[in-house]
């Protein structure tokens, strides 16, 4: 039985961010910071005014993973203010394509910002190149415009070839069009195939190929087989409750029993502290990669690390984001250091990490600066 009323669909989802948690206007939080060569080492611009909805709702689905999501709303929103001269959104999409290692999109984004600002766009800065780098690495398995036979072999020889691979694959599907039946089990062959050996796999581009298999879903015009290739990418992206509304749906249609949703295996996502070469030294603190409800280990260190220190600067450089299922472990460590007297800052996070730290409060405890932009 699968629970319809869930928090993670997004306007539940703000709504409950805002309930009960602290008042992020309130704390001493900051957009915009840099360094100084004065004796106070760092000047600070106060943030003012509400953020617009759709650049939070923008951090909370980056949050969970829904990167391409994310994207699309930031994008809406661009083009829907023509006359918007805040900067913001746009570092936040310049800050979602670097982590998500989108070069050309990034570009394409940076001509418009120098139309519109007239002035020079930021620079293609990927600060975690290590992650981009083992994600790169990975066995690639393209899926185009079509599907032949020697499209097919080409999939048994890589399926063969990385039969024992518990690193990780990436599959590409940036290509592939609505697919007909032979194309569409094939896919979902190579998927399941891959998922029962337990493989992870870094799905790319699979935004278009969701919209138009459910385009399809929506004239009746789907058969059970392409169905089943749409949970599948939806388990993949993370998409746990577009996966299970669609579940219901399958059942019903096919008179079954509902599939049940399994976080998908993960391939590497960002750099451990070890591999980005960030530790500890002064007052200043890494956190890096994803900070996840696994990632607790970090937070703890931290907790260890400011011990004995009046502040600490939390360094945000190496991290490429913080989920939605690890707030509140954040939160319960960042109340527990302030209460204990420290000073906290958090330094150098991409723009959509310091959104999410704003809506749900964490400038109540620790002042957040901006990113330091060339």
């Amino acid at each position: 039985m699968f629970n319809l009323f869930r928090k993670d669909k997004t306007e539940d989802l703000m709504a409950f961010l805002k309930e009960g948690m602290p008042d992020a206007k309130s704390g001493p939080s900051a957009r915009v910071g840099h360094d100084t060569a004065d004796e106070g080492g760092i000047q600070v611009e106060e943030a003012g005014g509400g953020l617009a909805a759709e650049l939070e709702e923008a951090a909370v689905l980056y949050a969970n993973g829904r990167v391409g999501d994310a994207a699309a709303l930031l994008n809406r929103y661009i083009l829907d203010h023509p006359e918007l001269r805040d900067p913001q959104p746009w570092y936040m999409l310049f800050d979602l394509y670097e982590a998500s290692g989108q070069a050309e999109h990034f570009e394409d984004a940076a001509v418009d910002f120098a139309v519109r600002f007239e002035r020079s766009p930021p620079t293609w800065d990927p600060r975690t190149q290590v992650a981009q780098e083992a994600r790169t690495n990975l066995p690639y398995m393209g899926f185009g415009a079509t599907f032949g036979p020697a499209d097919k072999a080409r999939m048994q020889r890589f399926l063969q070839e990385n039969a024992g691979n518990k690193s990780g694959v990436r599959i590409d599907v940036t290509r592939a069009p609505l697919p007909d039946e032979d194309y569409t089990r094939a896919l979902l062959d190579c998927l399941v195939t891959l998922q029962e050996r337990r493989t992870p796999i870094q799905i790319v581009g699979p935004d278009n190929l969701i919209a138009r298999i459910n385009a399809a879903r929506g004239d009746d015009g789907l058969a059970e087989p392409a169905w089943l290739l749409l949970l599948t990418l939806l388990q993949l992206c993370e998409r746990q409750t577009e996966f299970e509304d669609l579940a219901v749906d399958y059942a019903v249609r096919f008179e079954v029993s509902p599939p049940s949703y399994g976080p998908p295996r993960r391939v590497l996502e960002a750099p451990t502290r070890a591999q980005s070469g960030a530790a500890p030294s002064g007052f200043t603190f890494p956190l890096c990669g994803v900070l996840g409800a696994s990632g607790d280990n970090q937070l703890v260190e931290l907790k260890a690390f400011a011990e004995d220190k009046p502040q600490v600067e939390i360094d945000l450089s190496q991290l490429t984001r913080i989920e939605f299922a690890c707030i509140g472990l954040l939160l319960d460590t960042l109340i527990s250091l302030s209460e204990s007297g420290h000073n906290l800052l958090f330094k150098e996070g991409n723009e959509l990490v310091n959104v999410l730290l704003n809506i749900v409060g964490a400038g109540q405890f620790a002042m957040i600066l901006g990113r330091t932009r060339a």
